[in-house]
């Protein structure tokens, strides 16, 4: 069982990162060329994502800007939001197919859930009632001291049929696992991710100037969490089993890089001292991370605080966050980058991009905490996940590696065609170099990344010219 599977037992730009208007599909190069069998795919698979999984899932009705994480919301809420790393990723892609007032739309609905410490709730349910029984799933849930009320602004191309009432809400901070509490910096995280890819689209001083301090006061809530070793708490940023109690390495990348964006938002608005600030922050956090994780020739995967520095599960995508995200030195990444391309369990079963490469690793340890309900899926996330391959898609760009960004896509595009452009929420590591489906059918996240890797790589992707707004 994962983290949203209480749903069903009680009732996610930067000016750099990867992210259709219309998906008019294509049939020649610019040349006039007709299409290998590998761009025809591409085009059908980006176009599948979108016509078959995102768009499907931007329903609208619970408010402007609403969309679920899965097709048809049956696993995971129909009213429910997840404003951690699944709708950023999400919403990302809407930016790049030109649905704008879409994502302006959702921004604010998560904007109104941020707490006077700054932190954003990972999940935002109807608030007139508690969600669910709050002994198991949502035990870290406060109700009703985190409900609050949200009333859409009016703007252009809101369909009739959105709820444009007052209502309440109520947003989750804590997780199951209080004690180690992962995913506590996700919110936060990915609101900064979305604010600047909103601003890096939009190109608007004006909704920056207006957004800036509420952005800030999430960037002073992930201050708050950096502990006396230097390292940002959190456990698991985008994974909760394991936990990885409790300074992932994935935390530090994202912060660092999250810390950067802010400088970046704070420069254009010609706020100086500011941008000054989160570039320290930046740097200090940076120095932290490295001088902890580096291990001569590879990233660590996180600090436990019994057990310390722990690296014992392969490769982890801690070295994928390390280059793409722009942490990792010129002389380190030089390193570790021909050792990354070589690892073939990465890619177990044909499938990009698995968490670590030596999944049978885990120690007992390293599992939830003692709860008070059952619980047995202790490494769930032990698998190939969207999230994952975004991190390779990232450094796959700043390396100028298009072949291999290319072979990822199309290997996404090839498992998806089978099961009509859906994809699953997780993929295990099976036998004989297969893999296994796990979670939701109909998760959007492996289709918000082929949308992104496609639609942000012209240079790697020519043949979606037609893709792009």
């Amino acid at each position: 069982m994962n983290r949203r599977q209480f749903i069903k037992n009680s009732t996610a730009a930067t000016l750099w990162t990867l992210t259709g208007a219309g998906c008019a599909t294509t049939t020649h190069t610019s040349a006039n060329k007709p299409l290998s069998a590998d761009q025809e795919l591409i085009l059908a698979g980006t176009k599948g994502a979108l016509e078959k999984s995102l768009y499907p899932a931007l329903r609208e009705r619970a408010y402007p800007g609403h969309f679920m994480v899965t097709v048809d919301g049956g696993t995971y809420g129909s009213e429910n939001t997840w404003p951690g790393l699944d709708s950023w990723e999400i919403a990302g892609a809407f930016l790049l197919t030109g649905r704008r007032r879409e994502v302006l739309d959702y921004f604010d609905f998560v904007q109104a859930s941020q707490r006077k410490d700054g932190n954003i709730p990972f999940a935002i349910f109807p608030g007139d009632q508690s969600p669910g029984s709050t002994d198991s799933w949502l035990r870290g849930l406060r109700f009703p001291e985190d409900v609050y009320t949200y009333k859409p602004t009016v703007r252009l191309g809101q369909p009739d049929y959105s709820n444009m009432n007052l209502r309440k809400w109520v947003g989750l901070f804590t997780h199951w696992q209080m004690k180690a509490n992962p995913l506590s910096v996700l919110g936060a995280t990915s609101y900064i991710l979305i604010g600047s890819e909103i601003f890096a689209e939009t190109k608007s001083k004006t909704w920056l100037t207006e957004k800036i301090d509420s952005l800030e006061a999430a960037g002073k809530y992930l201050l708050s969490r950096i502990a006396p070793n230097g390292l940002m708490s959190g456990a698991g940023f985008y994974i909760e089993s394991p936990p990885r109690n409790q300074w992932d390495g994935i935390t530090q990348c994202y912060g660092i890089y999250v810390f950067r964006q802010l400088a970046a938002m704070n420069r254009v608005l010609g706020r100086r001292e500011a941008r000054s600030a989160w570039l320290q922050h930046a740097d200090k956090l940076s120095s932290n991370f490295i001088k902890t994780f580096w291990q001569h020739d590879h990233f660590a995967e996180y600090v436990h605080p019994e057990h310390g520095l722990v690296d014992s599960h392969g490769l982890s995508d801690v070295n994928w966050a390390a280059i793409g995200l722009g942490i990792a030195t010129r002389q380190q990444t030089k390193i570790l980058w021909p050792i990354l391309k070589k690892e073939t369990a990465f890619w177990r079963g044909n499938f990009p991009t698995h968490l670590v490469t030596k999944p049978g690793t885990y120690q007992k340890w390293e599992f939830a905490e003692p709860l008070p309900f059952a619980y047995n899926s202790f490494t769930h996330d032990v698998a190939a996940m969207g999230r994952v391959w975004y991190l390779e898609a990232l450094a796959c760009k700043r390396m100028g590696d298009h072949q291999r960004l290319r072979e990822s896509a199309i290997k996404v595009c090839e498992l998806g065609k089978l099961h009509d452009w859906r994809w699953a929420e997780r993929y295990h590591a099976g036998k004989d170099n297969t893999v296994n489906p796990a979670g939701a059918y109909g998760y959007c996240e492996y289709a918000a990344i082929l949308v992104r890797v496609v639609l942000s790589n012209p240079e790697a992707f020519p043949e979606a010219k037609s893709l792009r707004t």
